[in-house]
């Protein structure tokens, strides 16, 4: 390929050169074909370990950029840790043979940090909110639990926080909890739980788990949003679906709701 054949490829890595489409389905089987082929609408790959599945979603968005004409900037993916993220990214760039620009792939908790980023301020997150990481989190646990009476405490800072972190994910709220505290120990569990979330909002900051929660209640409270996002996401892929929490399942609910193409 001469000098300005590549320049006209890279600015428009949507169309297709020559055999473009059978490079993408080369070395796949018949199962991994029709499930990289499949032409829309929800798809659901059983994958043992080692068989393929990573391998089919990378192949399946490469498809359909080059074969069906997908912008990629309209493709999600997402997965469940920053190297599963970076290694599909670089596959899917090299069966497209450009460095070109893909939509998004990355975590859940990376997506949904770059939606807040973007429209937090709508749920009250000022701009330049900071994110804890588990130190920051158990260091002020610590710090809300040495302000409790010594006979109240029943387990470690990082006990508390893992049930902290259990509520969030069942979608939980310190109210919630309190309602069903059939124990002493449930009712001093949810009363530091409300402590730790109002202490994270005056210091104009989220937990790991609120990059889920709160974007949840963006999409909640502000429809107009949820289907800003859901209309640009035309193909929605999730590796590791199994692993899904609840407020990830909703997640992919909200953002699958406009073009339903889901695997």
């Amino acid at each position: 390929m001469n000098p300005p054949e590549q320049r006209a490829r890279l600015r428009d890595p949507l169309r297709p050169a020559g055999a473009a489409r059978e490079s993408i389905l080369d070395g796949l089987n018949e199962a991994q074909r029709r499930a990289v082929t499949h032409p829309g609408g929800p798809l659901l790959v059983l994958a043992g370990a080692g068989s393929g599945m990573t391998r089919v979603i990378t192949h399946r968005i490469a498809h359909v950029i080059r074969a069906e004409g997908v912008s990629p900037s309209r493709i999600v993916a997402v997965t469940f840790t920053n190297k599963a993220a970076a290694e599909m990214r670089e596959r899917v760039l090299s069966l497209m043979g450009f460095d070109g620009v893909l939509g998004w792939i990355g975590t859940f908790h990376a997506l949904c940090l770059r939606i807040l980023r973007r429209d937090g301020a709508r749920i009250g997150l000022a701009p330049g909110f900071n994110v804890y990481d588990t130190d920051d989190q158990l260091a002020l646990v610590k710090r809300l639990l040495r302000e409790e009476p010594r006979d109240a405490l029943t387990g470690s800072p990082r006990a508390y926080l893992s049930r902290i972190s259990r509520a969030k994910n069942g979608l939980e709220s310190p109210a919630d909890l309190e309602q069903r505290a059939y124990a002493p120990e449930i009712q001093f569990l949810a009363r530091l739980y409300g402590r730790y979330q109002e202490s994270l909002r005056r210091a104009n900051a989220v937990d790991f788990d609120d990059l889920l929660v709160r974007a949840l209640e963006l999409f909640t409270e502000h429809p107009d949003v949820a289907e800003g996002y859901a209309s640009r996401c035309e193909h929605l892929l999730v590796d590791e679906y199994q692993d899904t929490n609840r407020p990830q399942y909703l997640l992919v609910r909200r953002l699958a709701s406009h073009h339903g193409n889901v695997c």
